[in-house]
């Protein structure tokens, strides 16, 4: 489907990608085949796809073929009432080919393609899909100005860039600018993963497990580009902009919270920070809305932390899911918690941010 958004002359990129990309984003690995090993049961199921066992073209896998008729249809089995549609994968890995491979305008044709495409298969089921878009890592300017044109598409609801707003893995002061007109168009921000990752240093399968088995996303992902963006002030120049984080887990939060505060005292007089609050005061603040899969000690911190800065998702279609069952785990996750808890953690602290009916 989205080739029919890609000028022709670009195709090539959709060889390049699965098949040459062996580590890109959060997706750890691409087989021969090009086979997304984060879908679902990819994990587990790999070795039996390399021993030929899974034919991956015939056993079709459950969010790794079809269009929205069919992710609809997986939501409703699995239990799911509204999910936030990323760029991930194969996707993912044509964008960032194109960005390392192609001129600025071609670039944002592909990137663009792309948008529309996440649009028209959004825009389908307007009640159960929110369409992310993405934003071009080519300077503050074409950020904003994508930000400003995919804010009219149908079916976006919220917007995920890959780095921070003025394409660079370190915030800068341009990047106010993005946040305070995606405020203005009352935009939601995704921080999916996070902005800055070494993921990229990865050079074997066992780098690629350890960084898994481990979850080292949780000091180098999405909790070190929060780290940034804490330290930057942007919080005290624009109190009112919320990010949430993705993918990333919560329940670090108070050892890290501990941490930040007794360094920061030591840190920042070198560094040339000046922040208003200690930075574990933004951590909870409501700035922020933190994402957890399967994080029980997030759950079980939730006074600590703060239940209104607490979200779940199920990651379908990748191998953190437990599709069909993901309604299930997600209700043991929060069996502890009282009724009103288990509403904001499941569905309303969420549906909130992204502007959705409670």
């Amino acid at each position: 489907m989205l080739e029919n958004y890609i000028p022709q002359k670009h195709h090539p990129l959709f060889e390049q990608a699965p098949y040459k990309i062996k580590i890109h984003g959060h997706t750890p690995c691409y087989g021969d085949d090009g086979v997304n090993v984060a879908a679902i049961g990819g994990y587990r199921d790999y070795w039996k796809i390399r021993k030929g066992t899974i034919d991956i073209k015939k056993d079709k896998i459950p969010g790794t073929y079809g269009g929205p008729d069919e992710y609809a249809e997986w939501m409703k089995i699995d239990g799911i009432t509204a999910a936030v549609l990323l760029p991930g994968g194969p996707t993912g890995s044509v964008i960032g080919v194109a960005r390392g491979t192609l001129d600025r305008a071609e670039y944002l044709d592909v990137l663009r393609g792309y948008n529309n495409f996440a649009s028209d298969f959004s825009k389908a089921y307007p009640d159960m899909f929110l369409g992310g878009a993405c934003i071009p890592t080519t300077g503050i300017d074409d950020a904003i100005a994508e930000l400003q044109r995919v804010s009219k598409l149908p079916g976006i609801r919220t917007v995920a860039p890959a780095a921070f707003p003025n394409g660079s893995a370190s915030p800068q002061p341009e990047d106010d600018r993005f946040y305070q007109e995606a405020m203005n168009l009352g935009m939601p921000i995704t921080m999916h993963g996070g902005w800055s990752s070494p993921i990229g240093g990865c050079k074997n399968d066992q780098d690629v497990a350890a960084w898994i088995i481990g979850h080292i996303e949780v000091v180098t992902g999405g909790p070190y580009s929060a780290t940034q963006m804490i330290l930057s002030g942007v919080f005290d120049r624009l109190p009112n902009l919320r990010i949430i984080v993705l993918e990333a887990g919560a329940g670090w939060l108070p050892f890290s919270m501990d941490v930040m505060d007794h360094f920061y005292d030591r840190q920042r007089h070198w560094a040339g920070i000046d922040l208003k609050n200690p930075p574990s005061w933004y951590c909870t603040s409501g700035n922020f809305l933190w994402n957890v899969i399967a994080d029980r000690h997030a759950i079980k911190m939730r006074n600590f932390i703060g239940v209104d800065n607490l979200s779940w998702a199920s990651d379908f279609p990748h191998g953190n899911s437990e599709f069909p069952e993901d309604r299930a785990r997600a209700m043991k996750l929060v069996a502890d918690c009282t009724a009103e808890e288990r509403n904001k953690i499941l569905w309303s602290n969420a549906a909130q941010f992204y502007g959705l009916e409670t």
